[in-house]
């Protein structure tokens, strides 16, 4: 039977297009809640760093109130403009002819949305930008049973408005039929607890900087990124440039500072957000040996070791982290490519501290270790305080001392304590300097008047 060619051409049309409540699913399944929360908080972010380009966000504040009733997120940080709004802001995915904010952490233009969706199904939002204000409502229940139209609708806006003051600028989210999920993680103050250091920790550098961020009432603070400062010590330093294609910077120091141990390790920033760390595991190089190209394992020994790596693009998808923003790229060659420098990097660090356990384990007298004299007399300095061209080399380096003298196999060591006042009596009269040399010409007398050969 020979084939009839349908004239009507929309009947040739295979539908391809999701369904709202399938595209919904999709969206937020791989999505937790506490993620959810920190692309909320990296919209707020993006809008201090548009506001005070400089990055000084004193001043700026984000607000979250997390309730079994309704999730609330507000900021003073800019506003969303009527036309990003409209044009951008709410749409599936950032159209092409969109510019990026420079420096921005937002990727793909579905943060805010999917987030949104997590959380609930009716959402309100209310913003201020310099010249225009608008308020939307959305029911996301009601969107979802209209097949056909994707778009959303201002309940009010204005646009063209006179300049509107710094300190009035801003946008208040408010969710409120929260999904069961959230209303029990929300009702769970373990989660709330979770959430609180998670935050802090990934805007930690940002709150260095002055933003001010509070969960419930609660005020997040910043983790003091610091390294020692030393004449005796140089922090390792390197910078790259990727080319005018990707116009990305990293910059990695390498270098020591207070002996806490949940502290060491790698920190890793994105855009000035924190990706990963404190990093302690074979993601950074701390592989324990299993491979060729890594150092050691993390453990106490390295309580010193501080690593901070910031990589900066004017387009958030030139960074090599993953879509989450929750870890890095493993597979992308710009990581590898610096993963490696940094374990270069990491070597001389821990040959410092393998020195400094070496004096501790010989029981050498405190005048006895230098490189624990040196960390006395040092001091720990804001990471911004370092002096790039003062304070820091190629690679970490610290002074080339002798080696350790050893227990030999056939040698005892002998430790006791004695006042002071008599020590320095006896240091006096055996003309010597350190307390190895009191127990050793002591113990020389000794011998050689009581016992002989």
């Amino acid at each position: 039977m020979p084939e009839v060619e349908e004239k009507n051409e929309n009947k040739k049309i295979i539908k391809a297009s999701p369904t709202k409540n399938f595209f919904i699913s999709m969206l937020i399944r791989d999505l937790t809640l506490r993620d959810a929360i920190g692309d909320l908080v990296d919209n707020s972010v993006d809008g201090a760093r548009t506001l005070y380009p400089e990055s000084n966000y004193s001043g700026l504040e984000v607000k979250i109130e997390a309730s079994k009733d309704k999730f609330v997120i507000e900021d003073n940080c800019g506003g969303i403009s009527v036309n990003t709004a409209r044009e951008y802001a709410f749409r599936f995915g950032r159209p092409d002819d969109v510019p990026p904010t420079p420096g921005s952490i937002g990727q793909f233009g579905i943060g805010m949305k999917r987030a949104l969706f997590k959380l609930g199904t009716n959402f309100t939002i209310e913003s201020i930008a310099s010249t225009s204000r608008f308020s939307m409502e959305v029911d996301v229940n009601s969107w979802a049973t209209d097949k056909d139209n994707w778009d959303f609708q201002f309940k009010s806006y204005h646009e063209n408005l006179e300049e509107i003051p710094i300190d009035q600028r801003g946008t208040r989210i408010e969710v409120t039929n929260l999904r069961q999920d959230v209303i029990d993680q929300f009702s769970n103050s373990n989660f709330i607890k979770r959430l609180f250091s998670e935050i802090e920790l990934e805007n930690l550098y940002n709150i260095f900087k002055g933003l001010k961020i509070s969960i419930n009432g609660a005020k997040l603070k910043a983790r003091n990124l610091e390294l020692i400062k030393s004449n005796d010590i140089k922090t390792g330093y390197w910078h790259y440039y990727f080319g005018e294609e990707k116009k990305m910077t990293v910059e990695v120091y390498a270098g020591v500072a207070e002996p806490i141990l949940e502290q060491g390790g790698w920190y890793i920033f994105c855009n000035d957000r924190l990706v990963v760390g404190p990093e302690q595991t074979e993601i950074t190089g701390w592989t324990g040996g299993r491979t060729s190209d890594g150092g050691p394992k993390y453990h106490g020994q390295f309580n010193r070791f501080r690593g901070y790596v910031f990589f900066k693009a004017e387009r958030a998808s030139s960074l090599p982290w993953n879509t989450t923003k929750n870890n890095m790229d493993l597979d992308s060659p710009d990581f590898i490519f610096v993963r490696q420098q940094m374990i270069q990097m990491m070597k001389p660090v821990i040959s410092f501290l393998n020195r400094m356990k070496e004096e501790r384990e010989n029981d050498n007298p405190s005048e006895e270790r230098p490189l624990e004299k040196i960390m006395e007399q040092a001091i720990a300095i804001p990471l911004s305080a370092i002096s790039k061209t003062e304070d820091t080399a190629a690679t970490f380096t610290f002074p080339a001392l002798p080696p350790v003298r050893r227990q030999k196999s056939d040698e005892n060591k002998i430790v006791y304590l004695k006042p002071k006042a008599i020590v320095e009596k006896v240091k006096k009269a055996l003309g010597v300097t350190n307390l190895k040399e009191v127990g050793e010409r002591t113990f020389d007398y000794y011998y050689e008047m009581e016992v002989g050969d």
